[in-house]
């Protein structure tokens, strides 16, 4: 029998590949330990990412064109002008945070019900088992559904059956 030194393992891994997951694990890991921005209307958070995205240069510039009444951001300006001065600087700090990746808005989360009335849910104390569970016609739970999460982002659902987004209804977040 051979010793441990004399083994000798050949291991291929394809560089690029390996960086991208590395990359993604560290996205992921850095998009976990930022602030959840609350607060924030649907339109003024529309504004917001589509700045970030391909309109400001930087946030400072974003807080300055509020200020002056920029056009091209409506709902922010509302925003600003109706807000006392202590969430006029929260306000800013959100816009500066969200530029640098150190704060983001909660994912949109769904419900997924089927056309039998099922819908799906996760038990808190089943091991967090994913199941489905029946509710009546007047909505009430058969299943106690208190110990229960019902709620779940595009990915979790993805993650269970990509089939289930057919069935998945958007909440709406509360503010």
């Amino acid at each position: 029998m051979a010793s441990l030194k004399d083994i000798k393992v050949n291991i291929n891994v394809d560089t690029t590949d390996f960086i991208k997951s590395l990359r993604q694990l560290q996205e992921r890991i850095k998009m976990d330990n930022v602030r959840i921005l609350k607060g924030w209307a649907k339109e003024e958070r529309k504004e917001l990412e589509e700045a970030k995205d391909n309109g400001f240069l930087s946030s400072m510039t974003l807080i300055n064109g509020i200020g002056e009444g920029d056009r091209d951001c409506n709902a922010l300006a509302e925003k600003y002008y109706r807000e006392d001065p202590n969430e006029n600087e929260q306000m800013a700090k959100d816009i500066v945070d969200f530029y640098c990746d150190r704060a983001k808005f909660p994912e949109q989360m769904y419900k997924v019900t089927l056309p039998d009335g099922n819908y799906l849910v996760k038990d808190k104390f089943e091991d967090n088992r994913w199941m489905f569970k029946y509710s009546d016609q007047d909505g009430y739970d058969i299943m106690n559904s208190t110990d229960c999460e019902d709620t779940f982002t595009k990915e979790q659902i993805e993650n269970i059956d990509p089939r289930y987004m057919a069935f998945a209804v958007p909440v709406e977040a509360d503010k």
